[in-house]
């Protein structure tokens, strides 16, 4: 092993307990993200990513239609800056946003010492990756959200750990993808190329991340690190170790169930960390970050219980200790990990449309998974930490 890849190892170990990385933002403002051997590197020093998943669906308004907003109401204008500031104070040092909405970059900004991981939405549905028509309007949505960024931090310095292609792109899709294009093996552009043993859905992925780094390259001067975010259930059929780094989205109710083999892990014991070492050991020099997990607390679903809980149905005294297991777990795997984002902040009563958004569905498994809740107060609302939040902040903190 290389002595400075060596050297990182070392100090990366050291510094897993700390989500900060041993940087002290106030000595540098600086914001250039690089990966060396396991880890993501923030201006040369290991960055143990302890990040939160946010998007601020508040009742009555839905994430994608506040993407092409000039101005938000002063509400939730006002909602956003509390909901990022008690992000940062429970000890996060990273957003995952999903939207691409101009005024999250800029309450981000203004809150300060918080990187961010921008993902972009693809289709994960859509039954052929490689078509022509597909690809030009995935790339103009590329520019778009390379453009909002840029509008903000005009400077071209975001605290923008990295772009994400993608989430979860369905197994149909991508089997599909691949029958239909048996020819398609690599790819080969300006800052990827690849070998000549890829899936179509694979260079596509590639294609894609390709073209985002040269449209921000030539724009803005500065090529921000890409990967994707792949999950359980087609960790076998699709993965990017041609990207800058590897993710996935890791969930402690889905191992027994779709891999009951799934070996305990090394320190811990869980299978969590279980299936976490198995997928450090496909590409053991490559950087691994769990782009989501988390714990559901709907309370009209089976109740299950550790070690696993279940989807849905879990109190939230039981949501904050698996939340803070899963943090011990990444920490302590026999390799380090990038870090991990909690999925999610808020919760997400706008799963199904507007008209949904105005009430938290006690059947919807999907809008139970927040660090806080959302309660009505007058004619707007406000939030509630669950005991999660707190746990969380004593496990981050310094």
């Amino acid at each position: 092993m290389p002595i400075r890849v060596l050297a990182l190892c070392l100090t990366g170990l050291l510094l897993l307990i700390s989500c900060h990385g041993g940087e002290d933002e106030s000595e540098s403002t600086r914001h250039d993200y690089s990966v060396e051997g396991r880890f993501i590197l923030k201006n040369g020093t290991p960055l143990n990513i302890c990040g939160v998943v946010y998007v601020p669906g508040y009742p009555g308004y839905l994430p994608w239609e506040l993407e092409d907003a000039d101005e938000l109401p002063d509400q939730l204008l006002s909602s956003i800056g509390e909901d990022i500031a008690s992000i940062k104070m429970m000890g996060a040092n990273t957003i995952r946003f999903w939207s691409t909405i101009r005024q999250l970059y800029v309450v981000l900004s203004e809150v300060g010492d918080l990187n961010f991981i921008q993902t972009i939405s693809i289709d994960g549905d859509f039954p052929d990756f490689q078509n022509s028509v597909f690809k030009e309007n995935l790339k103009a949505h590329f520019r778009e959200t390379v453009d909002r960024i840029y509008s903000v931090f005009t400077h071209n310095d975001p605290p923008l750990i990295a772009f994400l292609i993608g989430n979860e792109l369905s197994s149909a899709s991508i089997e599909a993808t691949d029958a239909a294009h048996p020819e398609i093996t690599g790819y080969t552009g300006t800052h990827i190329t690849t070998g000549n043993d890829l899936t179509a859905t694979e260079a596509f992925l590639a294609e894609m991340a390709d073209y985002l780094k040269t449209y921000e390259q030539e724009n803005f001067g500065r090529v921000t690190l890409v990967s994707y975010a792949n999950y359980l259930y087609t960790a076998d059929i699709i993965d990017t170790p041609f990207l800058d780094f590897r993710c996935h989205n890791v969930y402690t109710y889905d191992i027994p169930y779709v891999r009951p083999g799934t070996a305990p892990g090394s320190h811990t014991g869980t299978l969590y960390q279980g299936w976490l070492e198995e997928l450090l050991s496909r590409y053991p020099y490559l950087p691994l970050l769990v782009t989501e997990t988390g714990l559901s607390v709907s309370p009209n679903a089976p109740h299950s219980g550790p070690p696993h809980y279940g989807y849905g149905g879990n109190t939230e005294e039981e949501q904050a200790t698996c939340l803070v297991q899963s943090i011990i777990d990444v920490n302590s795997t026999i390799l380090p990990l990038a870090g991990l984002c909690i999925h999610e902040y808020l919760d997400a009563w706008w799963k199904f449309g507007l008209e949904d958004s105005y009430t938290q569905d006690p059947d919807d498994v999907e809008e139970w998974f927040g660090l806080v809740r959302i309660v009505e107060e007058g004619d707007w609302y406000r939030t509630e930490m669950r005991p999660a939040y707190y746990a969380i902040q004593e496990e981050w903190g310094e």
